[in-house]
């Protein structure tokens, strides 16, 4: 009945399609393409830098935009759970999407950016603040999108060997292939790590910290005209870890495998109405723990459409999820439950200066109920020449997010009668273009309300409960230019962020807390990359710098992580020889051997060193 159901959704129901390139064809003229940012405006959509994702080839997601934004990850060890948080918010509070699809951990309420492996993404974008009215429950701090895509014209074999310390070694090889209407790509890819470093603190091998990982990806497309296309994407990903122990202990056993199951399908259609996208999904997660395994299966469907209208980019959205968790420590073992969004977002150009976009989104969620979701930004081009350009922008949003299966339905624990964590969010900024350089600084504000904490009841049973208001306020700061010297090419970026993130209100057992900045929230945080091109050689170097955190709810400076910059550095070289490209480099992280901690007590390495190898056969159609 759940396929019938998902099928019947899937071609009457739609899904986002994060970046069009394709024209969208209407009766007087032509629009291309109508991209996700242009119903972000006030706000900001930022790509992953590509050089440094194809630097970091065999990294996680986490560690590589953890080098260009200035975001924090609670990583408890090297290549373990890895939350991230943005704009002074929990791991909770950011939506990660691939192709249109939300894939956090619907039991866990986050994503763990540990096991999304680089090597599996083909585009990232980085939106900075709140965007519930756009993506849904979740995203208070940010969203991740990521995007994986069939062959783009080109037949194509990459094959890519690393090593590196610590018994690291990484393996993947992608192939895409373009014949008549079909359009194909298969990536396929295996890390594994004995993860035994040295830890600083005690000079002994870090024990019971080994993780394999491997996975594989298919895109396929298939285009029954230039105006009507099909595409599948499946993602399968496995990980099995061993569980860091906290620093000095020994007998460590707990084991974590990962299993997730990601498929979608959508068809496209392009008219002189505008753009029809069906979309359905199927999500299997499946976490065992300790041989005790746990999962949530979701089925997705979804129906859009985007058109112009008296020079009104106009869009409709309708999603359906139907969630299953099957958890042993859930009541009964089983969960269930429906989520409807309907979303309406239109954007409006007003003569070559002013552009307003507004989003409006209504949630309907089993058993609760889900509040009315508006976003309005506006954009304004102050000054617009050839080198020189200034535009302010701002944006107003009220947000959501669901409680967690967890929060809900832990047996002896769950509250069915938690309210979803509402927030107000404003953020205003300026944009400065000079030649090739680029500034820009942001304000942001967002006061949350009804925020879901675990906290001790009787007999000391941990239950969430909506207990504390929180107020996340601060600035970003963002910098980068292209400058050329003679046959050299430098490509610097910067980016700094300060964030107050206190609560503001708290039940009588926690008024100690009141004003203190929030666990694992860095107020200051900064990231800079420096990238040196000349000829067929490259290197560059990283910095990320993390301000003290605090790790107790009364911010003790006792107990504090101590704030530490850390630096990366790579360099290396390619050939060309016809159709066949060969690259070289070689990366040595934590240059400085720096002793340091991402969560109180999981140690991570010092001094290490990578070697990676590339090859590369490209042919034209």
């Amino acid at each position: 009945m759940k396929a019938i159901l998902f099928l019947l959704g899937t071609w009457t129901t739609t899904a986002g399609w994060a970046q069009q390139n394709e024209p969208t064809l209407l009766k007087p003229i032509t629009v291309y393409g109508l991209p996700e940012e242009k119903y972000l405006t006030g706000s900001s959509v930022v790509p992953l830098d590509s050089a440094l994702k194809a630097h970091e080839h065999s990294r996680s997601l986490g560690e590589i935009l953890a080098y260009q934004f200035p975001v924090y990850f609670r990583t408890y060890g090297n290549g373990m759970l890895a939350g991230i948080s943005m704009r002074g918010t929990s791991p909770q509070h950011t939506a990660v999407l691939w192709n249109g699809i939300n894939i956090n951990s619907f039991s866990l309420g986050q994503a763990d950016f540990s096991i999304l492996p680089a090597a599996a993404l083909d585009e990232v974008k980085v939106h900075e603040g709140a965007g519930s009215a756009r993506y849904g429950s979740g995203a208070f701090g940010g969203s991740v999108l990521i995007n994986s895509y069939p062959s783009s014209g080109k037949n194509n074999l990459t094959l890519a060997q690393e090593a590196g310390s610590f018994g690291r070694y990484f393996s993947s090889a992608t192939a895409s292939y373009t014949l008549n209407r079909w359009s194909l790509k298969t990536n396929i890819y295996n890390l594994s790590s004995q993860n035994n470093f040295p830890v600083l603190a005690t000079g002994e091998r870090q024990p019971h910290a080994a993780f394999r990982q491997s996975g594989i990806l298919q895109d396929i497309e298939y285009k029954w005209s230039e105006s009507k296309m099909v595409s599948l994407h499946y993602w399968y990903h496995n990980a099995d870890r061993d569980i860091q122990p906290t620093i000095g202990q020994q007998n460590a056993t707990d084991n974590q495998q990962d299993r997730n199951h990601r498929f979608s399908i959508q068809y496209r259609s392009y008219s002189r109405y505008g753009l029809l996208s069906l979309t359905g999904g199927y999500i299997n997660d499946v976490i065992v723990y300790n041989n005790n395994p746990g999962g949530v299966i979701r089925w997705v469907s979804a129906a859009r459409h985007e058109f112009v209208w008296a020079s009104f980019h106009t869009q409709v959205r309708a999603e359906w999820n139907h969630i299953i968790g099957n958890i042993a420590n859930y009541q009964n073992g089983h969960a269930q439950e429906d989520r409807y969004d309907f979303t309406s977002s239109i954007q409006k150009n007003l003569g070559e200066r002013l552009s307003l976009t507004l989003n409006l989104r209504q949630p309907v969620v089993s058993r609760f109920q889900a509040p009315f979701l508006p976003y309005l930004g506006a954009e304004f081009m102050l000054l617009k020449k050839a080198r020189h350009e200034i535009k302010i922008r701002g944006s107003l949003s009220k947000n959501y997010r669901v409680p967690t299966l967890n929060d809900r339905y832990w047996q002896n624990a769950g509250n069915k009668n938690l309210l979803p964590e509402t927030s107000h969010a404003a953020e205003a900024g300026i944009n400065y273009r000079l030649g090739s350089l680029e500034i820009s600084n942001t304000w942001f504000a967002q006061k949350v309300d009804d925020w879901i904490q675990w906290v001790p009841g009787q007999a000391g049973v941990y239950r969430p409960q909506n207990i504390e208001q929180v107020l996340a306020k601060g600035m970003e700061v963002r910098i980068s230019s292209r400058q050329k010297i003679n046959e050299v090419i430098l490509l610097p970026s910067f980016s700094y962020q300060f964030t107050q993130s206190t609560t503001t209100q708290a039940p009588a057992s926690l008024q100690y807390t009141l004003g203190k900045q929030l666990i694992y929230t860095p107020q200051h945080t900064a990231t800079g990359f420096v990238q040196l091109v000349w000829r067929k050689f490259s290197s560059d170097i990283t910095a990320q710098y993390n301000g003290l955190r605090y790790t107790d709810l009364g911010n003790s400076d006792a107990y504090a992580l101590p704030a530490y910059v850390l630096f990366n550095f790579s360099m290396g070289k390619f050939w060309v020889s016809h159709q066949h490209r060969f690259d070289l480099r070689v990366s040595i992280k934590n240059i400085s051997n720096l002793d340091y901690q991402l969560y109180a007590g999981r140690a991570m390495p010092g001094r290490h060193y990578n070697l990676q190898f590339t090859y590369q056969l490209t042919k034209s159609n």
